[in-house]
């Protein structure tokens, strides 16, 4: 449990709110011990990456990522992130979704925009704002009288769909959402024309990559498109529409090692994250490798972008038969590994 989910529980554990709900919405939902707890009726939980909607589905809970009904909710959680934007989306999102009187109560990590909450709160006019302060946290609380309409309609509409450089479709809370990753755009300049037969892109975003790979290679006979986040999976979608071949896009989570990938692929494209939060973690590119080696057929090629401070010449080397760098510069190097 995320500091920011313990202390989003601690007005429920504290008493200074009621442990039953007839009605939750939580936006953003990740694992809680106290999430069955403070529910007496039903449930729908937000979430659209992969790793914390499998953690909620081993608990027993399902997920949902569809449209909200407006004001028929009476306990909203929300846990904010890093982006101001996609935490004014969920907030409100779940102001919206609320019955009058219902009760708003979300937390952020305080490098993660905590200190913003109340005020944010109080933009969508919300009044007798409670808070605390706990695990390097803060929770802040409040029951929905009359909202700021014109606030509340703005920040429902950055939650859509738009057009962005080169042509692409895009929308907040994907990561890189509003930019081309520079990162990708060296791999999609050193990638082959000859790649062909039945390939895939590993943590796909908006579909940068993958539009990149089939314009170049045009023997390509069909593209699988994953990412953990749903959301990304449904812009790539969209975005390689235009490419007259045999698509499917899987919301994965690529550092599971429980993935059904064996040898599916003769190629695979991919710029691994390497963030958790603030924090640098080399771990989860390592992971992506071993997917990808994985999901690799013999002879099958690996193409893949990454900072220079990222230390995966060894885990390729072994992981691969052989595996060479293609470039270097502008901070970045690009990997080819044959399985």
């Amino acid at each position: 449990m995320t500091p920011a989910c313990e202390t989003l529980f601690y007005p429920f554990t504290s008493g200074q709110l009621s442990a039953k709900a007839n009605n939750l919405l939580f936006m953003n939902a990740m694992p809680a011990g106290d999430l069955a707890g403070i529910s007496g009726g039903s449930m729908t939980l937000m979430q659209w990456f992969k790793p914390y909607a499998d953690a909620l589905e081993r608990q027993g809970f399902s997920v949902f990522s569809g449209d909200i009904a407006s004001g028929s909710y009476d306990l909203a959680l929300v846990i904010g992130t890093k982006s101001r934007l996609e935490t004014e989306i969920y907030l409100a999102r779940a102001a919206d979704a609320l019955a009058a009187g219902g009760t708003l109560v979300v937390a952020a990590g305080n490098k993660e925009g905590a200190g913003r909450l109340k005020k944010m709160m109080q933009a969508l006019g919300f009044e007798g704002i409670a808070e605390a302060s706990k695990n390097k946290a803060r929770v802040c609380w409040a029951r929905k009288d009359v909202l700021a309409q014109d606030a509340l309609d703005a920040w429902l509409a950055q939650d859509s769909e738009c057009d962005i450089a080169d042509g692409f479709i895009s929308r907040p809370g994907v990561y890189g959402w509003d930019k081309i990753d520079k990162g990708s755009a060296i791999l999609a300049e050193h990638l082959p024309s000859d790649l062909k037969g039945h390939g895939a892109d590993f943590g796909c975003g908006y579909g940068y990559l993958s539009c990149a790979v089939l314009a170049k290679n045009k023997k390509v006979k069909s593209l699988d498109y994953i990412d953990a986040d749903a959301r990304a999976v449904a812009l790539c979608e969209k975005n390689i529409a235009a490419f007259e071949l045999k698509t499917r896009g899987r919301w994965l989570d690529l550092t599971a090692q429980n993935q059904d990938l064996s040898n599916c692929y003769d190629w695979i494209v991919m710029n691994p994250p390497f963030h958790e939060g603030k924090k640098t973690d080399s771990d989860i590119g390592i992971s992506f490798i071993e997917s990808a080696h994985r999901a690799l057929r013999r002879k099958g090629t690996l193409w893949m972008v990454a900072n220079n401070q990222l230390p995966y010449e060894r885990v390729l080397s072994e992981q691969f038969w052989s595996n060479q760098i293609v470039y270097t510069g502008a901070g970045f190097k690009v990997f080819c590994a044959v399985k």
